[in-house]
């Protein structure tokens, strides 16, 4: 036993310098299981939160070509088109010049809860005048969103932007510059009043859909009993972006109208390649049916800067035929090209060039000219929305 006890105490007394080099707990040297630093308890997000966002674009332009014959009205106004637009009636005025601001959007959204949430968006359009001829405030969008209501699936309902050309145009990116052909040529609305649900099939999000019922008049309130009805598919495999798209509504007196489109777009490293074709049917009770029709082809590509700035480079041909089934209409094409300039994030410089050419089938009359008008584009955004 003597010797048991001799072995112990010599451990310990050789074990001793080693636990004098263990620091202590108040060392800069301690060990993460001193750490005297309280630990962190998460605590839920707060509701309700909120967020401001929103954009503005417009441009210095000059018509370099057009109709040459300037009317005036007693206050000096000149009565041609500034911009091109979707009517072969009337062409814009050569020669005219100006800055003008197209869009302001002004953005809130209020999240009441991890599922519940709203959007309110003001629009202010040039082509939205007040009674004095001042740029106009409207209401583009205003609706509650319920998340989840079925599974991968949200709800939502008030005055909503519509799945006609939303996927297109955000594949197209330069709605500052132009519509899509759908919006551009007056087929549809961007906007309704109804309620849709939106969400993927599949839990890996590549096959979408959006159905809607909506009064059919845009941003208008209702002034018949008859529904507009909207669904849209989109898909994406990888890089290729795939929708069909059809709406129906009904109307008094039997004309009633159906839309059918196909957007498909592929995005490459720093380029991407989309193509946008519609058929429209207008029904006229006994009278042949009228077929607006038209397809849209366009392209950009990104030139990144190691200084933060980048480059970049878009261009668009849109074909358009008024009525396919009238031998005598006035077809068109639509010419954009321009050059992309962000010197910071969020901020456009876009030096572009937008034209159309007239073409006359059977007995139909063209414009005397074709119109080209250059332009030289800003676009910047204050603030991006939450989702």
């Amino acid at each position: 036993m003597r010797t048991i006890a001799w072995t112990i105490f010599a451990t310990l007394i050789a074990a001793a310098p080693a636990a004098a080099q263990v620091p202590p707990p108040d060392s800069a040297q301690a060990p993460a299981a001193y750490s005297m630093v309280a630990p962190v308890t998460p605590t839920p997000p707060d509701f309700p939160r909120g967020k401001i966002s929103g954009y503005l674009f417009g441009d210095y332009y000059y018509n370099l070509a057009g109709d040459a014959a300037h009317r005036y009205n007693a206050a000096g106004s000149d009565s041609a088109k500034t911009n091109i637009d979707n009517s072969s009636a009337q062409q814009i005025g050569r020669d005219l010049n100006g800055v003008q601001i197209r869009r302001v959007y002004f953005q809130l959204d209020n999240d009441l809860s991890v599922k519940y949430s709203t959007r309110l968006r003001l629009e202010i359009d040039s082509k939205s005048l007040t009674s004095d001829g001042k740029l106009g405030v409207n209401v583009k969008a205003a609706y509650a969103l319920a998340r989840g209501v079925v599974p991968r699936g949200d709800l939502y309902v008030g005055m909503l932007t519509t799945p006609i050309w939303e996927n297109a145009e955000e594949f197209w990116q330069y709605r500052s510059i132009e519509k899509p052909i759908a919006d551009f040529r007056g087929i549809g609305t961007s906007a309704d009043i109804g309620a849709e649900l939106k969400g993927f099939f599949d839990p890996d999000h590549h096959v979408g859909y959006a159905a809607m019922v909506g009064n059919g008049q845009g941003q208008k309130p209702e002034d018949n009993r008859y529904k507009k009805f909207y669904l849209s598919l989109p898909a994406r495999f990888g890089d290729l972006r795939v929708e069909p798209y059809v709406d129906y509504e009904n109307a008094a007196t039997a004309h009633d109208r159906a839309t059918y489109k196909l957007f498909a777009g592929y995005e490459f490293a720093r380029a991407a390649f989309g193509v946008e074709a519609l058929d429209r049917v207008n029904h006229v009770p006994g009278a042949n049916n009228q077929e607006p029709a038209g397809v849209s082809f366009f392209a950009r590509a990104t030139r990144p800067s190691l200084t933060g700035s980048s480059i970049a480079a878009f261009a668009r041909v849109d074909f358009w035929r008024p009525d396919r089934r009238n031998p005598n209409r006035v077809d068109s094409q639509l010419w954009i090209a321009g050059i992309d300039w962000q010197p910071i994030k969020d901020v456009h410089f876009m030096p572009n060039i937008e034209a159309t050419q007239y073409d006359a089938k059977g007995t139909a009359v063209a414009p005397a000219h074709h119109d080209l008008q250059a332009r030289l584009t800003f676009y910047y955004r204050f603030s991006r929305p939450q989702s």
